[in-house]
C-alpha cells in the first residue's frame, strides 16, 4: 500500500516554525528564505486539511492540529537523520565537517590544518563559516568551534583555551611613528578596532590601569580578520584576541610591543556532535586539536 505522505520539505519547514515560533529563525536554520518557510507551510496546512500555524503578536503559535502534529513529527525526523547519518559515517573515510567564526578558520585554524591533514590522509574536511551561530544537536556538522563566556548547555564539550587580549602592531608601523616602549605611548597612536567587542580598548586599558582618558578606535572593521590584516598593512595597532595574531607574531608580521596580556571571561570550547561522538574522524581531530592548544592552556 502506497504510504499517504506529505512533501518532506513541508515537513521540515513547518518543523522548524513549529520549533523556533518564528519563520525568520526558521529560515535561518534551514537557509531558505522566511517566505520559502511560509509557502511549504501553507503546502502542508493544504495537504493535511488544517491550520497548523497561527500569527500572533509574539510571533507564531500552534494551532490544536499543529500540536498533534509536531509532536510526532520532531522524533521522526531525528530517527530519520540518525538512520541516514548511520550510512553515511558507516565508515572510517569522510568528510570532517566544522562549523567556527570565519576569522577564526582564516586566521588560526587554516595555517593549522596541514599538520591535520598529512598525519590522516584519510579524513577530508569541511570548514563551515556561515551563519555565525549553528547548534550540533540539530545541524550536520560534526563539531563546532565555539566562543562563549560561560561553558557551553550541551554535555559533550572540551574547554580549548581562555582568550586574552594585547595589542599588536607591524614593524614598519613602528619605524613611522616611532617605538612604543609603554601603553601611554598609544595615546595619539591610531587604534583599530572590531565591531564583534567595540569596548576592547577601553577595556584593555582599564584593565592595565591606565584608566578612562584612554583614546578610542579610529579605525573599526566588522570582522577580526579585516582588523588584523589593517594592522599588517601597518595602518595602525590592533587589539589581538587570542589565537588570532598568534601566527602573525610568530612569523614576524606583527609585534606585540607591551608585556601586558588581560584574560577576558571568554573562551573557545569545542562541542561534539552527539550524532558524530564515537566517529573515528571525529576522535582524532579531537585529540590533535587538543595537541595544538595545549600551549595555550597553559599560557
Amino acid at each position: 500500500m502506497a504510504r499517504k505522505l506529505p512533501p518532506f520539505a513541508a515537513l521540515r519547514a513547518f518543523e522548524a516554525a513549529a520549533r523556533h515560533l518564528s519563520l525568520s529563525k526558521a529560515a535561518d536554520e534551514l537557509r531558505i528564505s522566511p517566505s520559502a518557510v511560509s509557502h511549504q507551510v501553507k503546502a502542508l496546512e493544504i495537504f493535511v486539511g488544517s491550520k497548523l500555524l497561527l500569527r500572533s503578536g509574539a510571533g507564531l503559535r500552534l494551532t490544536g492540529s499543529g500540536t498533534a502534529l509536531v509532536e510526532g513529527l520532531g522524533g521522526a525526523l531525528d530517527v530519520i537523520e540518525t538512520c541516514t547519518m548511520r550510512v553515511m559515517h558507516h565508515t572510517e573515510e569522510g568528510t570532517l565537517s566544522v562549523h567556527l567564526f570565519q576569522s577564526l578558520a582564516q586566521l588560526w585554524l587554516i595555517p593549522h590544518l596541514s599538520d591535520f591533514l598529512g598525519s590522516n590522509p584519510d579524513i577530508s574536511v569541511q570548514l563551515i563559516t556561515k551563519p555565525d551561530s549553528l547548534d550540533p544537536a540539530v545541524s550536520l556538522i560534526d563539531v563546532d568551534i565555539r566562543y562563549a563566556t560561560a561553558p557551553p548547555s550541551e554535555p559533550d564539550f572540551i574547554k580549548l583555551f581562555e582568550e586574552v587580549i594585547y595589542p599588536v602592531v607591524a614593524p614598519n608601523y613602528l619605524k613611522l611613528v616611532g617605538p612604543l616602549d609603554t601603553p601611554a605611548d598609544l595615546m595619539g597612536r591610531r587604534l583599530i578596532g572590531c565591531d564583534y567587542e567595540p569596548g576592547e580598548w577601553e577595556f584593555w586599558f582599564r584593565a592595565i590601569g591606565v584608566g578612562e582618558t584612554a583614546a578610542r578606535p579610529q579605525l573599526m572593521f566588522d570582522e577580526r580578520a579585516h582588523s588584523i590584516q589593517a594592522a599588517v598593512e601597518g595602518l595602525g595597532v590592533a587589539m589581538n584576541r587570542r589565537p588570532f595574531g598568534e601566527n602573525l607574531i610568530r612569523q614576524g608580521v606583527l609585534l606585540a610591543p607591551f608585556s601586558e596580556r588581560i584574560r577576558t571571561e571568554a573562551a573557545y570550547y569545542l562541542i561534539v556532535s552527539p550524532r558524530a561522538a564515537s566517529l573515528p574522524r571525529v576522535k582524532r581531530f579531537t585529540a590533535w586539536l587538543s595537541t595544538i592548544c595545549a600551549g595555550m592552556r597553559a599560557a
